[in-house]
C-alpha cells in the first residue's frame, strides 16, 4: 500500500479484497447464527425486496450451514 499522507482506511476497494478476515468471522459467527435464528422471516422479506443480494444471501446460507455442522 506504501506510505500515505494520512493515516486512513483506503477509500476504493478491489474485487479481491477479502472483506472480513477469517479471523473475524470465527469471533462474529455465534452472533450472526443467533441473528439468522431470530430474524428468518425478516431475512426471507429483504430478500424479496432487493433481489440483486441474492448472489450473497445464498453464500452467507452455505456458511452458515457450514457452520452449524461444526456444532
Amino acid at each position: 500500500m506504501g506510505i500515505q499522507k494520512y493515516v486512513t482506511r483506503p477509500e476504493k476497494r478491489y474485487k479481491g479484497q477479502r472483506r472480513h478476515s477469517s479471523f473475524d468471522v470465527g469471533q462474529h459467527l455465534y452472533h450472526w447464527l443467533q441473528l439468522h435464528q431470530m430474524f428468518p422471516k425478516n431475512i426471507e422479506e429483504l430478500m424479496q425486496i432487493s433481489r440483486y443480494r441474492l448472489k450473497d444471501y445464498i453464500k452467507g446460507q452455505r456458511a452458515i450451514s457450514l457452520a452449524l455442522s461444526t456444532f
